[in-house]
């Protein structure tokens, strides 16, 4: 028999709303275009080299993005690539929704805060969403959250996770989980100042599934290391699993353009197991 997919209202943890991006760059490009002279940061090699190292390492890899193309961007008559648009980042702050269509499936989709002090307000988007977008960033297994300084970022991911998977109202929604920014977690393994087993004493300890598929010509230690991150989200899922829902895990860069494909594949089959225990068939 067929299935045929509704209306989708997907509720997102840590994504960028296209409007706030829209219009953090072109706040951006006009500070910038209105600049006649370049900076002296970005004059000196030696300045640029350490303000690039810090912003992948501690800020927005956006930031190192946009300081190599300063030249292009000043310009008046610049015209934003599509990779600039998707590394415009702005913090989230309140609820935003977007509404598209993909197939001629209508999506409705929340963007929220992922900040303590926003959390709070994500009970409004609760009611009949079809599944949860949860977006963590890989590379922040050696970094702090904002809010205390202290911290560790990927664990506090890990305890909202928990939190999230494990909350009364939500036992019957799945949640696609992005594991976001394995370009960033790429560079830091393979960079090696930073060791996750540092962090994750755990990891000494982790062996790969044999499952595990690796990326073409993809290094063994990136290999591992974003299948550590990986199950330590799905160790939480099957622990407390009963059936009712799933969790659909993807490793995803910030400028990956299949990343609505993927929402898209992993509602329909959201909506299908839907339909199934509806009449008893799962």
């Amino acid at each position: 028999f067929e299935i045929y997919l509704p209306n989708c209202t997907v509720f997102l943890f840590g994504w960028i709303e296209l409007n706030s991006r829209l219009r953090s760059f072109h706040q951006r490009q006009t500070k910038i275009a209105q600049t006649e002279q370049p900076c002296p940061l970005v004059a000196s090699s030696r300045l640029n080299t350490g303000c690039r190292e810090y912003l992948r390492e501690e800020a927005d890899m956006a930031a190192a993005f946009f300081l190599d193309r300063i030249d292009s961007v000043r310009q008046n008559d610049y015209t934003p690539t599509d990779q600039d648009l998707l590394r415009c980042r702005v913090l989230t702050s309140g609820i935003f929704e977007t509404r598209f269509q993909v197939d001629k499936v209508n999506f409705h989709m929340f963007d929220v805060g992922g900040q303590r002090d926003e959390r709070r307000k994500w009970i409004q988007c609760f009611n009949d969403v079809t599944a949860i977008i949860f977006v963590v960033a890989s590379s922040s297994y050696n970094m702090v959250i904002r809010e205390d300084n202290n911290t560790n970022r990927l664990r506090e991911a890990l305890d909202l996770f928990r939190s999230i998977w494990n909350n009364r109202w939500l036992r019957t929604i799945s949640v696609i989980l992005f594991l976001n920014k394995q370009d960033m977690l790429a560079e830091k393994v393979l960079a090696g100042k930073s060791k996750i087993e540092d962090y994750f004493p755990e990891y000494a300890r982790y062996t790969i599934p044999n499952e595990a598929t690796p990326e073409p010509g993809e290094d063994p230690r990136v290999t591992r290391a974003k299948f550590f991150i990986r199950d330590e989200f799905l160790r939480i899922s099957t622990a407390s699993g009963d059936g009712r829902h799933y969790c659909y895990p993807h490793f995803t860069c910030a400028v990956d353009t299949e990343n609505i494909r993927r929402v898209f594949n992993d509602c329909r089959d959201i909506i299908q197991r839907m339909h199934l225990r509806q009449y008893e068939l799962l």
